[in-house]
């Protein structure tokens, strides 16, 4: 039977066969599809650079490979792509903005993005040094998107009215906390509501685009369940199942909220 409703699939969808991206071809090739679709939807302005970054990752995590070496080697190569372009959108766009690249253009693209976090690098006479990276600590940038109280204010608020956590929150607290980078962890009351939340705020500026890595990097948000950390995986699957199927009126009832919060948060900014 699953091999049918694999078959079944493959015919509606036109028999396409989407191949895992393995070995240093297949990260070339990722980051190839990367920048043509980055001169199609961001140099056209046809979609934000928060937006192009986010449904690239977000389209490309799956093939139809099936052995455990391939489906290894596509994550891999999945996260590397990700991680360049949902943190270091600055490096990205130095590059992506000429039409036409040579290979030797992405692999120096990829050796600066490897280099970039490297601590130390030793000195001619063996002393081992800091070595600053050639931009700032660019994955950090983001958060003076909720510097202010009043921001995090009504997005605890909209968290709170749409039972986005298992827990309460207080924003004074939240707040405090945000300051101190000590934010604790909470417990999500449904995946795909907080998924479909925190998207549409990222859509629209309200928090970091990279909003996956940031709640896997930091443990910040309990799976529904409370057994597990939510990852960047966890989330970017919800995030595409929700893509694939139609919004039910609970998704509609919540991305009102949503929106009406995003306004009272923009009027805001714009006095």
């Amino acid at each position: 039977m699953l091999c049918i409703s694999l078959f079944l699939k493959r015919v509606i969808r036109g028999s396409k066969w989407t191949p895992a991206c393995t070995g240093e071809e297949g990260l070339l090739r990722l980051l190839k599809k990367a920048h043509g679709l980055y001169l199609e939807e961001v140099v056209t302005q046809r979609k934000s650079y928060q937006r192009f970054a986010l449904d690239f990752t977000n389209s490309t995590c799956y093939h139809d490979n099936t052995d455990a070496w391939s489906k290894n080697e596509h994550q891999k190569n999945h996260c590397i792509i990700s991680g360049l372009l949902l943190n270091y959108e600055k490096m990205v766009r130095r590059f992506f903005d000429c039409e036409s690249l040579e290979e030797p253009k992405y692999s120096e693209l990829l050796n600066e993005f490897y280099s970039c976090d490297l601590p130390h690098s030793p000195t001619s006479g063996g002393i081992v040094t800091d070595m600053p990276c050639r931009e700032s600590a660019e994955p950090n940038r983001n958060n003076n998107l909720l510097i202010d109280k009043e921001t995090i204010s009504l997005i605890v608020q909209l968290a709170n009215e749409v039972n986005l956590f298992k827990e309460v929150l207080n924003a004074e607290s939240v707040s405090h906390d945000y300051e101190k980078n000590e934010l604790k962890p909470i417990t999500s009351s449904n995946n795909t509501r907080l998924v479909l939340v925190l998207d549409r705020l990222a859509a629209n500026n309200i928090i970091p685009y990279n909003w996956q890595t940031l709640i896997e990097r930091k443990h910040l948000v309990l799976s529904s369940t409370g057994k597990k950390y939510l990852n960047r995986h966890d989330l970017s699957s919800v995030l595409n199942r929700i893509k694939e199927m139609p919004f039910t009126s609970e998704h509609t009832a919540v991305i009102s909220v949503v929106d009406r919060f995003i306004k009272s948060i923009k009027d805001r900014e714009i006095k």
